[in-house]
């Protein structure tokens, strides 16, 4: 038996080795062959990078947004309402319609100063051939009338041509405008931004209206007086029983004129009547202050 235990030690010493060096071979073989694989056929062992640590987002700053401040007045509307849109209407307009804008309005008040004021000269004239024609003044007196008279008829020419350069002005202006697509300021509104009556829109109706009514009482005279005037001359030039007939005619032709005028200002006296009275029914109706027309 010990014999026999001996033999098998020697045995499988002897095979170890040769089953050690078999392995070692069997694994360079493999290894070998792995390292003789091309490139585009072996996998890559998976790394880690820098690039697959995902980072923490950095922090943004907070930023506050504060809700913007509307101011209201009583019934709750935005109490920049009317500026708003006073400011949206100017806006509007560009900065040459704007310009035409004022420029026209001074051409218009300049216009209606220069007709008023001619007309007051006419008028003027008037009265003072009728003082010269009054009996019973002394010579002095005459003298002087006669005098202011001539300066009146010279004041009156002037007058008459500045009047007729203002409205050629306001004339060129407007069609200016016209052909530039350009329109006047609107005037104020007859109720405010917060619905209550509107006392400037009412305001500026009564001026306008004022005016009209001024200016029609004023031509009305003065066409009344063109008119009496010229049926004194036609009878001077002998009327019916003969005299100069072309300069009757003439006479008669301006008289027509005047007369014409005459009906056109009795007709814009009564509109700007009736225009006063709607108006004040109208404020009385929006619950307007009756003061606002004393």
């Amino acid at each position: 038996m010990k014999c026999n235990r001996l033999i098998r030690a020697r045995a499988m010493n002897r095979v170890l080795p040769m089953l050690a060096c078999a392995t070692a071979v069997v694994l360079l073989i493999s290894l070998a062959t792995q390292a003789q694989q091309p490139a585009v056929g072996r996998q890559k062992s998976p790394r880690l990078t820098t690039d697959d640590v995902a980072r923490p987002p950095a922090e943004q700053p907070t930023v506050d947004v504060k809700e913007p401040v509307v101011k209201t007045d009583v019934s709750g509307k935005p109490a920049d309402a009317k500026a708003s849109q006073a400011s949206s209407a100017d806006a509007k307009a560009n900065p040459e319609e704007s310009a035409w804008r004022e420029r026209v309005d001074k051409a218009r008040d300049r216009a209606k100063e220069s007709q008023r004021l001619a007309e007051q000269a006419e008028l003027r004239i008037t009265s003072l051939r009728n003082e010269l024609g009054t009996s019973g003044e002394t010579a002095k007196y005459r003298n002087e009338t006669a005098a202011e008279l001539d300066l009146a008829g010279q004041r009156l020419r002037e007058l008459r041509a500045a009047a007729a350069e203002a409205a050629d002005d306001l004339s060129r202006l407007v069609e200016y405008g016209r052909q530039n697509g350009f329109s006047e300021a609107a005037g104020p509104k007859p109720t405010s931004a917060d619905g209550t009556p509107n006392d400037e829109y009412y305001r500026a109706q009564l001026a306008k209206i004022n005016e009209a009514l001024e200016g029609a009482q004023r031509r009305i005279q003065l066409y009344e007086n063109r008119v009496a005037d010229i049926s004194q001359r036609i009878l001077m030039n002998g009327g019916k029983k003969g005299g100069d007939n072309f300069y009757t005619m003439q006479l008669q032709q301006d008289r027509d004129e005047a007369q014409k005028k005459l009906d056109e200002a009795r007709a814009e006296l009564a509109k700007a009547q009736s225009d006063l009275d709607a108006l004040k029914e109208d404020a009385r109706r929006a619950g307007v202050a009756p003061g606002l027309f004393r």
